[in-house]
Formats: structure tokens, C-alpha cells, sequence
């Protein structure tokens, strides 16, 4: 660990004390990530509810919140608007997922896995290189897995940033347009 920069180990600390502090405080009280909640907190800062909303949907990663919950918030903030929601919703997810792959690139994990685990670092390359855009669809689009996980393995293996976010794009497209469906149907005047 000594030989990473030490802005790296800064930022590295603040964010896995901002994780551990986020995830005892959801596990205290979760109340705080339901999306009824959610809404609550957006409408009351007023005029500004439109960009909270979107601003919230790209820092999401950073606070734990899945993106599902956000996507339900959007639907509720903004029943009649479900184009607006699946746009932004979308936008959120893959500004979201480029946010992460280049977190994880700044930190400089990919070299501090490169120097445990080259042999399997070589494979895992490969195969992103090779079939990397429809690892990463697949994997955005099986709901029961945090997509943040794969943006980490993109980011550390510096996988084609463009690849990589269409993938994320694509897989997470029928997710999200579901949920603004069913949302719009259940919400919707």
C-alpha cells in the first residue's frame, strides 16, 4: 500500500470511510433509502427538485443507493414525465458507471491487483478485450447483481471506455424501461 501516491491513499481512506459510514447508518436506519423517503427529501428543496434528482442519479455509486430505488424515486417525483425519467434515469446509470470505472482507475487499484494476481489480471484482460462489452451487458442487464461491480473490473482493467459505457447503456435499458413502465402505470394519472 506504501507504494501507491498519496492522494490515492487519501481518497481511497475518505471513500471507504464514506462506505462503511453509509452502510452502518442505512443498516441503523433504512428508512433513509426508501424511495418514498427519497421523494419526501427532493420535493422539499423546492425548485431545485429536477436537478437533485438528476445530480442524485449520478452520485448514486457514492452513496450506496441502488439504482433501482432512484429509478422508482424518478417515477414518483415525476409521474407524468416518464420520458424525462428514463432519460435521466439512464443518463444517471451510465454517468454513474463511468464515475466508478474512473474512481478505480484514479486509485490505481488495477496495479495493486496487477502485482498479487498478474497471471489471472492477464486472463480477465483478455477476456474483456475479447468479450468484454457483452460481459458487461449481461451483466447490467441481470437485475440481481450490483452493476457497480462490473464498472469496477472495467475501470481497473481499463476497458474501452466507449465499450464500456454502451454496454452499460444497453444492459441496463430494458431494467430501467420496466421499471418507468410499471412506474407510469401504477403512478401515472
Amino acid at each position: 500500500m506504501s507504494s501507491i501516491p498519496r492522494i490515492r491513499r487519501i481518497a481511497l481512506g475518505l471513500w471507504v470511510l464514506l462506505m462503511l459510514t453509509l452502510a452502518v447508518l442505512y443498516a441503523v436506519n433504512p428508512d433513509l433509502v426508501r424511495p418514498e423517503r427519497l421523494v419526501e427529501v427532493l420535493r422539499q428543496s423546492g425548485q431545485p427538485v429536477l436537478l437533485g434528482y438528476v445530480v442524485l442519479s449520478v452520485v448514486r455509486a457514492f452513496t450506496l443507493i441502488p439504482s433501482t430505488v432512484l429509478v422508482v424515486v424518478g417515477t414518483l417525483l415525476f409521474p407524468d414525465r416518464p420520458g424525462f425519467v428514463m432519460i435521466s434515469s439512464l443518463g444517471g446509470v451510465v454517468a454513474s458507471a463511468v464515475l466508478i470505472y474512473f474512481f478505480f482507475e484514479f486509485l490505481g487499484l488495477g496495479e495493486l491487483i496487477e502485482r498479487t494476481h498478474a497471471r489471472r489480471v492477464r486472463w480477465l484482460e483478455q477476456q474483456m478485450h475479447q468479450k468484454g462489452f457483452w460481459l458487461v451487458v449481461g451483466w447490467s442487464a441481470f437485475p440481481f447483481v450490483p452493476t457497480d461491480v462490473i464498472c469496477y473490473v472495467a475501470g481497473t482493467l481499463r476497458m474501452h471506455l466507449g465499450k464500456f459505457a454502451a454496454g452499460v447503456a444497453l444492459g441496463e435499458l430494458p431494467i430501467v424501461g420496466f421499471y418507468v413502465w410499471t412506474g407510469s402505470v401504477l403512478f401515472g394519472g
